[in-house]
This record gives structure tokens, sequence and C-alpha cells, in this order.
């Protein structure tokens, strides 16, 4: 008998399961791989790849990019909703945040603004256990007054809230002026009398010190979601520059007033303010219960790198068309990574339309919404000045900025 001809052409591809064909960008702690996709493989090595790599996304937890400690800055918050979640949920209390309207217009646009607000501004006061207590501690307020007032500065710092801030003139008059330009002081570490006193021997000695720590600005993050300039006009290209003229002029705005990386610290030196973070944790986790949140950002960890700039943005045009990277580096930074944006993480956050809210037909929130979509938060960093031999072979190697 004769045999049957099998069929000529490529064999099958291996099965692929679902999910794991196209998977999101990587986030900051994942490396990613741009080499060319091939079918050399074995099947069941690129199932097991694949299996491998849909159990690394499912337990790939959501970046929460701020710091207990962090002095804080937000601009063009919406209905403060943003705000609130740090304030509240992460206990956030170097914190300012600020708006582009003037309290009167941004409370016509958001009614639920003003709650907002009024929880902010209460989440770092102690909770009191009953009205008598409450009684008593006004009695002793109003007999120690005076020296109240001679200590303020020793206060534990607490959330903020400016209005009318333009976030392209950040730290002038407009742009919420000495507020701005002062923030939080930072958490300096002490050092030793002897150590002084050794540093101050070798001066007169004409030995060489340690060099003086470069000027540093008053905020470690400042943020800024979601920027628009409103509906100016209906033609795109039009949006598209005047969008592009904000983010270039607030990311200048930001360079001089992000914060340098700390100096190295020795084992000798102790941090300042180390005996008044521990008890501010421990009433926060006496308030909260067993303090599981903290989980979910770095912790109360200090912050060792230098200031970071946050923008959000949604994903797609005509978002993509405003080139945030190149407008950044054209400001002199450079991206340092970008991830999706966690909205389940910022609990009660919900995204405010620069024209205000819209009513739907049954009287609720109507139109679109900002929660809704996929975006991506971007972090940025002023970029550091090279040396020439470094410059040259990164020439060489044809180095490229990576997220």
């Amino acid at each position: 008998m004769p045999r049957k001809k099998q069929k000529s052409g490529p064999p099958p591809r291996p099965h692929r399961p679902s999910g794991a064909a196209k998977s999101g960008p990587a986030p900051a702690s994942q490396a990613k791989s741009k080499g060319p996709k091939t079918d050399s493989a074995p099947a069941g090595a690129v199932k097991e790849g694949s299996q491998k790599k849909q159990s690394v996304q499912a337990n790939q937890r959501p970046i929460v990019p701020f710091l207990r400690g962090d002095r804080i800055l937000l601009v063009g918050e919406g209905d403060f909703s943003f705000a609130r979640s740090l304030a509240k949920q992460y206990k956030c209390r170097k914190l300012y945040a600020t708006c582009y309207d003037s309290q009167e217009t941004l409370f016509a646009k958001y009614p639920q603004t003003e709650q907002h607000i009024k929880e902010i501004l209460d989440s770092s006061k102690p909770k009191s256990k009953s009205k008598s207590a409450d009684a008593e501690e006004d009695k002793t307020s109003e007999s120690n007054a005076p020296a109240t007032s001679s200590t303020s500065a020793t206060q534990k710092p607490s959330p903020k809230v400016l209005f009318s801030v333009d976030a392209r003139k950040l730290g002038t008059p407009a742009g919420g002026g000495k507020d701005i330009r002062t923030g939080f002081p930072r958490k300096e570490p002490k050092i030793p009398a002897w150590k002084l006193h050794q540093q101050s021997q070798a001066q007169a000695q004409g030995k060489s010190t340690p060099a003086a720590p470069p000027p540093s600005g008053p905020w470690d993050v400042i943020c800024f979601n979601f920027p628009h300039v409103g509906g100016l006009s209906t033609d795109v290209n039009r949006q598209v520059r005047a969008n592009q003229e904000l983010l270039v002029a607030f990311f200048k705005a930001c360079v001089p007033l992000l914060s340098t990386a700390p100096p190295p610290v020795d084992e000798d030196d102790a941090w300042e303010e180390d005996s008044e973070d521990e008890s501010d944790s421990d009433s926060d986790t006496n308030e909260d219960g067993d303090g599981e949140n903290d989980a979910q950002t770095s912790g109360k960890a200090t912050r060792i790198g230098p200031g970071q700039i946050l923008v959000s943005l949604f994903e797609g045009e005509p978002y993509t068309l405003w080139n945030i990277k190149d407008l950044a580096r054209h400001a002199g930074l450079q991206v340092v990574t970008s991830f999706k944006f966690p909205w389940a993480e910022y609990e009660g956050y919900s995204h405010a339309r620069t024209l205000g809210e819209v009513e739907g037909k049954d009287g609720g929130r109507g139109g679109w919404r900002g929660e809704d979509r996929l975006a991506r938060m971007y972090v940025f960093e002023v970029k550091q000045e090279e040396s020439k031999g470094r410059k040259k072979k990164r020439a060489r190697e044809g180095g490229s900025d990576s997220e």
C-alpha cells in the first residue's frame, strides 16, 4: 500500500495561557526584556516560561511611591480626594496639597471638596477618648498659652492646604510664595560633639575636611496627577501644545524645589526627631489597629535618594502625543521609571475633571470616570552631570534611557 504523504508546513505553536500573551509594562523592580521573539525554543520550555511570567504578574504588588516621612507637595488637586488618601490612609504628615482654583471656585466645582479638606486637616489630630479629657486638655492649653506659642516650631508637622497655586510658577507669589519655597524642615543627622570638635581641630590645622553638602530644596516628592489645561480649543494640535507648555513650565519650576540626596550617615550620628517619629507611629498603630496599611508603601524608611517629580497621565491619545519624557529631558530631568497607576490603592480617590462635576441623569456623578481608564505614573529626577570619560563611554555603548 502507498504511504500517506505528511502535510508540510511549520510545526504547530505551543498553546499560551490566557493573560500571558501580552503583558503590561514591567514595574521599576523588574528588568524589561527587549530581545526579538523566537519560536525555536521547545514547546515545554515556552509553556513553562509563560506560566512563570503569568504567576509573577499575579503576585506583583501595586506601586505606591510615597514614604510616610516624605515631604510631599501635591499640585493641581481637584476635589482633594487624592490628598485625603495620603493623609488618612498612608499617614503622610509632611504634606502640602494645592489647587489652581480659588476656594470659592473650587467648592462650586466640586461640592465634596469641603469635607475632604476637613478630613485632611483633622488627619493628624489625635483621637480624643472622652469629653472630659477634651475639657482637661482645653484648660491645660489655656493655662500654658504663652509656652505653646513659644514652642510652636517644635510641634509635629501636619498636612496643609493652599488655594490659587499656579503649577507653572511654584515658589513665586502666584505659585504659593514662601510656603512652597520653605515647605517642611529636613530631617538631618545630629553630629556628636566630639566629632564636631575633631572637625574644628582639623580646620585649624589646615587639614582637609568633608565638603559641605549642596543646597537642598524643601520637597522630596512633587506630584501632579493628570495635568490638563482644560478645553481651550477643539483643535487637537493646539490642545497638545498648550498642555506641553504647561508641563515644561511645571518641570522647570520644580527643579530648584527638589531635595538633593542626603549625605551619608556614620554609625555615630543620630537622627533628629527619632523619638517623635516613633511616638507618631505608635499612636497611628493604636488608632488603626495593627497598622497593615504601612505595608502598601515603602513604609517608615527615610528617603536616601534625591527628590522626585511624579506625573500621572492617561494612556493612549492625545496624552501620548504630549511626549512627556522628551519634555522632561529638555527641562534637565531624566526618566527613572514608569508604572501602572494603581487606582484601587488610594481609598476614596476619584478623578476630578477640570471643568468640574458633571451631573448624571439620576442626579449622581455623570460623564466618563477617570478611574475606569488605564493610566501611568512617570517618575523623574534631576539629571546629574556626567564626567567626560563617562559620556564618551556611553556614546560608544549607545546608551539609552529605559523605563
